[in-house]
């Protein structure tokens, strides 16, 4: 499985999304292959209950990511760290500290659903 920061992801379109490689040169995956594997796989799930062709799966916890299915799998991901002092705070206060890391992590599904995609949510 291929793993790319989820910062890296520059753009996302209707047919493709954009990200930068470990050169940093931009590369791209094309969705409409994902969404076919991904329902060669996944029989089971009910299309009609999404908002628009499922091309992989994300979940969102100490370690986030949207893994799409491409031939051997893309992951990109991001890693919410979480110290003792703030997990002690968040328990006992309800704080959440991965907020704006949340916010960064859907505007990525949003993007996605604008476009006719979407992820089947793991969390």
């Amino acid at each position: 499985m291929n793993k790319i920061h989820i910062s890296n992801i520059v753009e996302i379109t209707k047919d493709k999304i954009y990200y930068r490689d470990d050169r940093g040169d931009v590369a791209f995956i094309e969705l409409e292959p994902c969404a076919n594997n991904y329902e060669a796989t996944h029989r089971h799930i009910n299309q009609s209950d999404c908002r628009g062709r499922c091309v992989g799966n994300r979940f969102f916890g100490e370690y986030a990511y949207y893994e799409l299915y491409t031939i051997g799998h893309v992951q990109f991901y991001m890693t919410l760290k979480t110290n003792i002092f703030q997990k002690m705070i968040s328990k006992i206060f309800g704080w959440n500290f991965h907020a704006k890391d949340f916010q960064k992590f859907y505007s990525i599904q949003k993007q996605f659903n604008e476009k006719g995609w979407t992820t089947l949510d793991l969390t």
